[in-house]
């Protein structure tokens, strides 16, 4: 979409009007205690989220906090009961979208409005991306897709996050070991960065599905979370 995103010709003059322009929405908002960790520059960037399950839907709480206020949120899935202990929603929101759920959350989150895109559907590898990309989708196949997109896109993609979440499982004992998690910060116009993270993408066949019992637990999302901010 046309102006969604950054380019690379006005980015400065960009950059100093939306400064400007948090500045003053932020008035009625008391960052004071993150002055000196979080500068207004950092945060002018507008946030896309793929996935709003456990990862995602807590994550966008998080970086909302943070002072972001522009979000381009993608999930097709309504709230189930199984989401509820696992995920930042509530018993309330059961039944609604998971996009719509969030929405409300951002809103609510600070006394200022973001300005929110909603896509209620998968994300493709036609879509465009831009600005600030995290990844909490829950299959390499959706990963490849955004990393299609995200190399497309990379002169308007400053970084690009992939967070993961897994379990070890005990054979012998039929026990979960422990859990484990990834997050991937990647910088699309650096190649290293690229090739690193290429060596972690592969099919889906090639991965070991978890067990429906030992998907998630809500402390990983808001750990996750922790990491992405």
């Amino acid at each position: 979409r046309k102006n969604l995103f950054f380019g690379r010709g006005n980015y400065k003059k960009v950059t100093r009007r939306l400064v400007s322009r948090i500045g003053e929405n932020c008035m009625n908002v008391s960052f004071e205690r993150q002055a000196d960790m979080l500068s207004l520059e950092k945060i002018i960037y507008p946030v896309t989220l793929i996935g709003l399950g456990g990862i995602g839907s807590t994550a966008a709480y998080v970086v909302r906090k943070m002072g972001f206020r522009e979000f381009h949120l993608w999930d097709p899935d309504i709230i189930e009961a199984h989401n509820i202990p696992s995920q930042h929603f509530t018993s309330a929101e059961e039944g609604r979208s998971k996009v719509e759920a969030v929405v409300t959350q951002l809103e609510g989150s600070l006394s200022d409005t973001p300005s929110v895109t909603k896509n209620c559907r998968l994300f493709t590898d036609e879509d465009e991306l831009g600005g600030l990309v995290i990844s909490g989708v829950d299959s390499m196949e959706a990963r490849s897709a955004i990393w299609k997109s995200v190399r497309r896109s990379r002169a308007l993609i400053p970084l690009y996050i992939d967070a993961r979440i897994g379990v070890e499982w005990d054979e012998d004992n039929s026990k979960v070991k422990g859990e484990w998690i990834e997050v991937f910060a990647v910088r699309p116009a650096r190649i290293d960065d690229c090739e690193l993270y290429a060596e972690h993408l592969c099919s889906d066949a090639e991965t070991e599905p978890l067990r429906c019992t030992a998907q998630a637990v809500a402390y990983l999302g808001f750990l996750v979370a922790g990491f992405i901010g």
